[in-house]
């Protein structure tokens, strides 16, 4: 049912996930052993769970639908699909197939994965690539957003969360993907992001400044 609110179609989710088309293998998450894959066509992303978490998922499934369903512009993770394989001669591996929320034409100069805590929130590899996710400590901008962008925003934040809350899950973040525009002559200050054209990908990120200003025709990750 969530896949035809989003206009998915079986035959293609099934393309994407299971065709002779290999996952890339994003990363490890740490001591719990959960794999992290993308589809080939960077629409959704894979990811093993344990079978507790999918007797949760299960649990809170029909309120999470009547969510997802009465407000559109939900800032949760699309659950697209729940599944189970079971290697010959193995043991049974369940996973997710959520939908990749940054997926996005404009490159993203930086991706931050954001749970408003200190302790160990900050990201200490020596080198820094384009795949890198940051950390709380490591978000050194300060975002200046329209009010009525701001009022959503924050309306739909609380929303979730009291649907997060109300289900009784604590296990949850923020992703955030960013996409700077080089100012264009005659900006005011400098910084607006509203006009102009992308830094290439390959452009250094710019500390010079720590203020973004965005407007509602920026593109968020809500509709």
């Amino acid at each position: 049912h969530i896949q035809g609110l989003d206009n998915i179609e079986s035959a293609n989710y099934v393309l994407s996930v299971c065709g002779i088309e290999t996952l890339v293998e994003l990363c490890s998450l740490g001591k719990s052993g959960k794999l992290l894959y993308l589809s080939h066509d960077d629409r959704f992303v894979v990811k093993t769970i344990r079978k507790t978490e999918k007797k949760a998922l299960l649990a809170m499934l029909p309120k999470y639908v009547d969510h997802v369903q009465t407000f559109g512009s939900t800032l949760l993770t699309k659950f697209y699909g729940l599944h189970v394989v079971r290697p010959v001669g193995g043991t049974k591996i369940y996973f997710v197939v959520m939908g990749n929320i940054l997926q996005t034409d404009l490159y993203l100069h930086r991706r931050f994965d954001l749970k408003g805590s200190s302790q160990g929130r900050s990201m200490n590899k020596v080198t820094i690539d384009e795949a890198t996710t940051f950390k709380d400590h490591d978000l050194n901008l300060t975002f200046f957003l329209n009010p009525l962008t701001r009022h959503r925003l924050f309306t739909q934040i609380k929303k979730d969360c009291k649907f997060l809350e109300d289900a009784g899950i604590m296990g949850y973040s923020l992703l955030l993907g960013i996409h700077i525009e080089a100012p264009t002559r005659g900006s005011t200050n400098g910084r607006s992001l509203t006009t102009g054209n992308s830094f290439p990908p390959d452009s250094s990120w710019r500390q010079g400044s720590t203020e973004l200003i965005l407007d509602d025709s920026e593109k968020l990750t809500y509709k």
